[in-house]
Parts: structure tokens; C-alpha cells; sequence
């Protein structure tokens, strides 16, 4: 499944057990969601279309209002305490 069809899952069917499997599969995909935010991370790799030339991390971020993926120019040390868990989006099995 692409990535749109996954955003709109998560941000377009909330509490339906779509955005629990989306959210599940996002994780997979190293897509972190941050919980004061509300919003889906990434941390870059090449192939992401971001400049990483100092080697610091640079993460880049799903923006649901331009629906489009965005480099993160805050501070990154913030964020990455607000992520949830693998736990936290795992579904239950019998879901």
C-alpha cells in the first residue's frame, strides 16, 4: 500500500480499526507518530529527496494540511520523546 493511502487511513477514519492498521504499518516503515504534534516522522535517508550533508540527523515529516512530506527544521532532540511506542500502535492479533 503506498504511502497517501496510508496517511488518509490514519487521519481520514479515526478510531476505526483502518487507522490502528495504518498506523501499525507506518511504524514498519520507520514512520514515527509524535503525540503532542500529531503528526507522522521520519527520520531521512537518502532517497527521501532531503540534503543530509552535515550528518547530523535531519528527520522529515508527513504535513496532513498540504498533504505532502516535509523537512523538520526544529529541534530534533524534542521530538524524539514524543514518539509512541512499537507497543503503543501494535494491533492485537485477532484485530
Amino acid at each position: 500500500m503506498n504511502l497517501d493511502s496510508l496517511f488518509y487511513m490514519f487521519y481520514g477514519l479515526p478510531k476505526d480499526s483502518f487507522q490502528a492498521h495504518a498506523a501499525q504499518e507506518l511504524y514498519r516503515r520507520e514512520w514515527r507518530y509524535h503525540t503532542e504534534s500529531k503528526v507522522w516522522f521520519k527520520r531521512a535517508v537518502p532517497g527521501d529527496g532531503v540534503d543530509l550533508g552535515d550528518g547530523s540527523p535531519k528527520y522529515i515529516y508527513f504535513d496532513y494540511t498540504t498533504w505532502d512530506r516535509q523537512l523538520f527544521n526544529g529541534n530534533v532532540q524534542q521530538i524524539v520523546g514524543g514518539f509512541l511506542s512499537e507497543d503503543d500502535v501494535r494491533v492485537p492479533a485477532n484485530q
